[in-house]
């Protein structure tokens, strides 16, 4: 069979106490069945399997506590990778990935494993993102994007022992509607990331373009009062001419001082404030020059970066791309030399058709999962880097009008001061000077009037982009929620095909399950109604739950697009006071729609009731748990208080 994708499967799992391996067990593709009397640790193990991989809540039982960590290997779009976690009371442990199988993650180093918090931060993945990477399932950004971890997807593939009456979910202290319908739609399909990006996107145009549309009137209110609402767009004209009759004035000035010194009737002027002036000049030079500089420097990194991302952006598009090429020319057989024609007679198994190198199969996949990770974790920071960089340097940008016009106003300064007069003509120096100074601050308010145009027009252009971005999005989304809701009745609908065939099957023993003719459920609600009815007798209530989750299997396996991993876990068969022939036959009933997939999947069941049909099959994992041999091989030390560590 082949795998659709997403396809996660578990190959082995490890349980250890301390150095000590407490449990150990292979797992296989297809179904699984964990067997055992009661209260021999079944659910112990079902347990530690789903904590390896990522599930939180767990109702530890005492001896799981004594045990210290989970390895377990498993098998990510058929690509083989190591979980390892820590066993704790503590909940969001840390998850450690080695990208390989379990033979070599036993024999590697410890820098060869790659550590994830639980919880993603603005410079780290967390594990679920990673996992669900390496699954090529997509990541939900924004508002709801915590809720969507692998914790979360195993309350669905899940369905553990004490969640009798929870048909969908695991039983969760901080369940929310919301969670449950956001999980629902992801795992069947429906919730398509465009669509919800686009719909958190389009919550922050709106904020954002209320705040520019707001800016705006706000800004145009004040200038309207104060009567320069008109000026404001004239502001580099009115600069030019203020420019224009300063410059005037200068060379007045130039020509004063020139009579001045020809006539030899001169002054020194004041050293002391020459001094100050040229020191100031030189500070104020030198604070434009590392502005230049730093703006240089900063559109270099900014360019560096942009290269480096559409860099990264490549490679990760060609690991993608030398994937598929792999596997379709993986199965290529060359029968002659495409260079002399000769025959080719291979040597060795496994090897090359081409060049008799020796190439497991899939020897490689782990590298491409590490490198697309490594790729992703360098583009994450890269553009962080970048967007730092960008908001620096429109930072330093805004300094620079000021820096050159207090450079300017200085120079102008310097020369005056610097320059001789004769005291004769000093009245007609004031004139120039005062007039010099009423042209300089009409200079300086023309350009903090330049500032407010600018801001103006940058806030205008802003609301434009918004206004467009929004209308993109409002059609956009249009279109998405059309498509979503058509996906959304036809997963409803296989799902509850599916299970009216199933009910069927069952004992007649539940009327409602003996001619199901109406069958509704709501990841919202997490119910599960049969003919209008959701109330029914415990051991019925364990049939629908168990029955519900296959047919999502066996959806899954029909519609393509559903998300839902192709991988479920199912304890609890014989709970509700079952009868033993209806458990029988409700393993039957698994077991035989199982037979009928025709893709890659893996279905664990734990029962204390075998039926007869499956005992000494391969279907069986591991040895039989009774409380004689118990499921965990741990040492118990006495502590002075007489509990058991």
């Amino acid at each position: 069979m082949t795998f659709l994708n997403p396809s996660f499967s578990v190959s082995r799992l490890k349980v250890f106490q301390n150095g000590h391996e407490a449990f150990g067990c292979d797992f296989h593709k297809g179904v699984n069945v964990i067997r055992g009397r009661n209260s021999s640790g079944k659910t112990t193990i079902m347990d530690l399997l789903a904590f390896s991989i990522g599930a939180e809540n767990i109702r530890w039982k005492p001896q799981a506590l004594l045990c210290t960590q989970t390895l377990v290997e498993v098998l990510l779009n058929d690509k083989p990778a190591c979980f390892k976690r820590d066993i704790s009371k503590e909940s969001m442990r840390p998850l450690s990935i080695f990208w390989g199988t379990m033979n070599e993650a036993l024999q590697s180093s410890p820098s060869q494993w790659e550590t994830y918090p639980f919880k993603r931060s603005e410079k780290s993945l967390s594990f679920s993102q990673v996992i669900l990477n390496a699954l090529d399932m997509p990541l939900a950004q924004g508002e709801g994007a915590s809720i969507l971890t692998m914790h979360q997807i195993l309350r669905v593939l899940y369905a553990d022992q004490p969640s009798v009456h929870s048909p969908i979910f695991r039983n969760d202290n901080f369940d929310k509607a919301l969670t449950r319908e956001t999980v629902g739609d992801y795992l069947c399909g429906i919730f398509d990331d465009t669509l919800y990006s686009s719909q958190i996107r389009l919550k922050q145009v709106d904020s954002e373009l209320s705040t520019k549309i707001t800016e705006l009137k706000s800004i145009f209110t004040v200038l309207g009062r104060s009567g320069q609402s008109q000026n404001i767009h004239y502001i580099e004209e009115k600069i030019i001419e203020l420019e224009q009759e300063k410059d005037e004035i200068y060379t007045k000035l130039e020509a004063l001082r020139g009579r001045e010194v020809s006539e030899g009737n001169n002054k020194s002027a004041d050293r002391e404030k020459t001094a100050d002036l040229r020191k100031r000049l030189n500070k104020a030079k030198e604070a434009e020059i590392k502005n230049t500089d730093l703006i240089n420097s900063l559109e270099m990194e900014v360019a560096d970066s942009e290269m480096f991302i559409n860099e990264l952006e490549s490679r990760y598009q060609a690991l993608n791309e030398s994937s598929v090429a792999r596997e379709y020319f993986s199965n290529v057989q060359f029968q002659f030399c495409p260079s002399c024609l000769s025959e080719i007679h291979l040597s060795t198994e496994g090897g090359c058709t081409l060049c008799k190198s020796h190439a497991p199969e899939g020897s490689e996949a782990p590298q491409l999962l590490r490198m697309k990770n490594e790729i992703s974790v360098q583009l994450k920071e890269s553009k962080y880097l970048l967007e730092h960089n960008l908001e620096q340097l429109s930072k330093i940008k805004l300094e620079a009008p000021s820096l050159k016009k207090n450079v300017q106003t200085l120079v102008r300064e310097y020369e005056t001061v610097s320059t001789t007069w004769e005291n004769a003509y000093e009245i007609e120096f004031e004139t120039l000077t005062k007039a010099l100074g009423r042209v300089e601050e009409e200079i300086n308010q023309a350009y903090e009037s330049q500032k407010l145009s600018d801001v103006i027009s940058e806030l205008q252009k802003n609301r434009d982009a918004l206004q467009s971005e929004k209308e993109r999005l409002e059609s956009l989304i249009e279109s998405l929620q059309s498509k979503e809701e058509i996906r959304k009745n036809d997963i409803s609908q296989v799902v509850e095909d599916i299970m009216s065939r199933l009910l069927k099957l069952d004992l007649p023993l539940q009327t409602e399950f003996i001619d199901p003719k109406q069958i509704n459920f709501s990841f919202v609600d997490n119910e599960v109604y049969v003919n209008g009815s959701k109330n029914f007798s415990e051991s019925s209530a364990v049939v629908l739950r168990h029955i519900f989750h296959l047919a999502l299997l066996t959806a899954s396996l029909k519609k393509h697009y559903m998300r839902l991993p192709r991988f479920l876990m199912l304890d609890g068969i014989d709970d509700g006071g079952m009868e033993k022939e209806r458990s029988h036959n409700l393993q039957k009933i698994i077991v035989q729609e199982a037979k009928t997939y025709e893709y890659d999947f893996q279905l664990i069941y734990a029962t204390s009731e075998i039926n007869p049909e499956y005992e000494n099959t391969d279907l069986i994992v591991g040895r039989y748990f009774n409380p004689e041999a118990r499921s965990l091989n741990v040492s118990y030390v006495a502590v002075d208080n007489g509990q058991l560590i």
